[in-house]
């Protein structure tokens, strides 16, 4: 029996067709196509007077936006310990300091009452997770960070083409980073992007991503580039080429599609799991959220064996997240508290969700989560 993968890559030939097309251009670096995947990032969130850098990672998207909102060492900024450890190091690599706060049981984003209770004399900025695409209190991020002014950089990279109150996130509010990685919901093969307000901050943010240099992006944007630059300071090699951009083209342009499609997915599973007592299932209908995974919480300690149950019937199942304080190398972060955060990671279980899924893969999947709780 093939085994459901919890992760697929929607690639078909018009991807196919975009690389080819970039690699007979010649200019495999950053590049026109770097340019235009930019455009297209700012088309699909309808950006108004706000500007996207792409990067090579949404690793470095986090890394690079932290450090144009000026954060630095001494710094202390908020985040969740449930998330991948992609925060907490781009938090670290700009020498700050990670703060570890819990999340909500509904939503699992960022509890902010929590997060209040952790702010010192230090604390500079707060980076809130859209779980699984589903938004935080968005809302009550942004006025935690009015009263103590902070800087917001969302991590958004669960959640390119979710809204809220009809505005997709990115295209209001202050700074967004989106990842473009293997398994997002479109793909640049690797990839992220910083979403900023600030026309400052996006030329900071050239600067930060091609290795300090002062004035080689707009020639690189044309296939070109300069040989009288200067260096202005410290700069990472953060750029996203142009063969990698020909992909996020190609997906990008079908993100609609695939979000459509994987709500649909979702409902189903919503549909057929909400009922069992035993779990508890998204409290979304999903018509605002662009959905990246789709994460059941098993109770009373069921979780491995429902994991077994859905192995020997070929269903792959993943754990989104092993929290970030149970690391060894973070082992000892200031943290608050954190109850919520640990009984949810004992919970969680990512199910399969592709674009444009096996309608026979997503029925499997239902039944072998039914039959284990029947």
């Amino acid at each position: 029996m093939e085994t459901i993968p919890v992760f697929v890559p929607h690639i078909g030939v018009d991807t196919l067709k975009h690389l080819t097309d970039a690699l007979d251009v010649g200019w495999l670096g950053m590049g026109a196509l770097t340019k235009e995947f930019e455009e297209r990032i700012a088309a699909v969130l309808e950006l108004k007077e706000r500007y996207v850098v792409a990067t090579s990672t949404g690793t470095a998207a986090l890394h690079i936006a932290l450090a144009a909102a000026g954060i630095g060492p001494g710094d202390e900024v908020i985040t969740t310990s449930f998330n991948y450890v992609a925060d907490h190091q781009a938090i670290i690599a700009n020498g700050a300091t990670a703060v570890m706060c819990d999340i909500r049981n509904d939503n699992l984003g960022i509890d902010c009452d929590k997060a209040e209770e952790l702010i010192t004399h230090r604390t500079k900025a707060i980076i809130p997770l859209h779980f699984a695409g589903i938004p935080c209190d968005q809302a009550a991020v942004y006025q935690l960070a009015k009263r103590h002014d902070l800087r917001v950089v969302e991590d958004a990279c669960h959640a390119f083409g979710t809204t809220i109150d009809g505005l997709r996130i990115g295209s209001y509010g202050d700074v967004a980073c989106f990842s473009f990685d293997p398994v997002k919901i479109i793909t640049s093969i690797d990839g992220g992007a910083v979403v900023t307000p600030s026309r400052e901050e996006f030329e900071e943010l050239h600067r930060l991503r091609l290795l300090g240099v002062d004035k080689d992006t707009m020639l690189r944007y044309q296939n070109s580039r300069a040989w009288d630059y200067d260096v202005v300071r410290q700069g990472f090699r953060y750029h996203l080429t142009n063969i990698m951009a020909s992909v996020g083209i190609s997906q990008i342009k079908r993100l609609d599609e695939f979000i459509e499609s994987r709500r649909r997915v979702c409902r189903v599973y919503n549909e057929a799991f909400a009922p069992i007592e035993g779990l508890i299932a998204p409290q979304t209908d999903f018509a605002n959220v662009s959905p990246f995974i789709y994460s059941l919480r098993v109770l009373n300690g069921r979780r491995e064996d429902l994991i077994h149950h859905l192995d020997e019937r070929g269903v792959g199942t993943g754990v989104h997240f092993v929290p970030v304080h149970k690391h060894t190398f973070f082992r000892g972060a200031h943290s608050g508290d954190l109850s919520v955060t640990e009984r949810v990671c004992a919970e969680v279980l990512t199910l399969p969700l592709h674009s444009n899924m096996k309608q026979e893969w997503v029925e499997r999947v239902v039944e072998g989560v039914r039959g284990f709780f029947n």
